[in-house]
């Protein structure tokens, strides 16, 4: 669980690169995105896109391809944007944008949404709309996420220059979000599965001239291969030793986003937090534990509920005939379950 004091300050930037100042925002008379000067390679990736974001006439928002210009003239209200197709049932999703612009004013968020969201619900009033209601999920450039109006805790604030990954496994009804290619723990438990009810993803902004560039979004079918790398991957110790692997090079090309690189700027790395502070205990049994809590080798108990939320946190352990003495699993034993389906 983050600390006051990390929740207090606003997360830093993914990289070095050079984004607009606000002046500079405010007074350019054309596209905001020429301001921007990519130094860290990123904007050059070239990742996965299997969808866009959908452009309506009637949004005030200006969509070019893989960017959004949220109110390009001056704010009103809240504009709500959805990807152009919807995340279908079955699969696991993971999809990740770059923010352009410093983020200010009632709120700007990041998530979901059912095809019963009204996009223009809002337009003239300023809100924090992805969560308002039981037909979307949002998360917040406040560090809070929100459903059906509730409003709970659940990472740092973050602007500008951050990364903001959303993933949704649409087979178990979970999602999560990333900051910077950091995974901030199973935010909800309840994300309808039944594959008649159509799920976007969504941002809403109500700041004038914010801008957000999606990076990445790619679907994938949940297979037990899927499934088998989404355990090992939790294992930071050990996923050195799987990239080593040659024959593990084109599975970890497809699921990239479950191990994703980081590329921090020097300003966050002057403020780096362990892993371990981020990892959240969500049993299945509940929505989402109204605190976070850390996971602890003495609560067994929970390791069956749910393994996908805290296999990063469990130190796999066996005891020696001769003794009580116990050592760490090695990667070649922690794959005997795993590692056949992988390949």
């Amino acid at each position: 669980m983050l600390t006051n004091h990390h929740q207090d300050h606003c997360c830093p930037g993914f990289c070095d690169c050079l984004f607009p100042r606000c002046m500079e925002v405010t007074n350019h008379k054309g596209n905001i995105l020429d301001l921007v000067k990519c130094r860290c390679g990123e904007a050059d990736s070239g990742h996965r896109l299997d969808w866009l974001w959908q452009t309506t006439d009637s949004s005030d928002a200006q969509i070019n391809g893989r960017d959004i210009i949220f109110h390009p003239t001056y704010s009103q209200g809240t504009a709500i944007v959805r990807g152009e197709k919807p995340l279908k049932a079955g699969k696991v999703h993971f999809w990740e944008m770059r923010i352009i612009t410093a983020l200010t004013g009632t709120d700007v968020m990041f998530g979901i949404g059912t095809e019963n969201v009204n996009l223009e619900q809002f337009k003239f009033h300023f809100v924090s709309a992805l969560g308002t209601n039981a037909q979307s999920w949002g998360f917040s450039y406040s560090g809070k996420i929100q459903h059906c109006g509730e409003q709970l805790p659940y990472g740092q604030k973050f602007s500008q220059g951050c990364l903001v990954g959303v993933y949704l496994d649409r087979c178990r009804g979970h999602l999560e979000f990333y900051l910077n290619r950091r995974a901030l723990g199973v935010a909800y438990t309840n994300i309808p599965t039944d594959p008649d009810v159509l799920i976007y993803p969504m941002v809403c902004s109500t700041a004038a001239k914010s801008v957000i560039s999606l990076v990445s979004s790619t679907s994938q079918e949940v297979t037990l291969q899927l499934r088998a790398f989404q355990t090992l991957s939790k294992q930071p110790q050990k996923l050195e030793e799987l990239r080593q692997m040659p024959g593990l090079k084109s599975i970890l090309q497809s699921y990239w986003f479950l191990a994703p690189p980081v590329r921090y700027s020097q300003r966050a790395k002057e403020n780096e937090l362990d892993l371990g502070d981020e990892a959240v205990l969500c049993p299945s049994s509940k929505l989402r534990l109204g605190r976070k809590q850390k996971y602890t080798e003495t609560d067994g108990a929970n390791i069956d509920d749910d393994l996908y939320s805290n296999a990063h946190k469990i130190t796999l352990r066996r005891s020696l005939d001769s003794g009580d003495e116990e050592h760490t699993t090695s990667v070649h034993d922690m794959c005997d379950e795993y590692f056949h389906y992988l390949l």
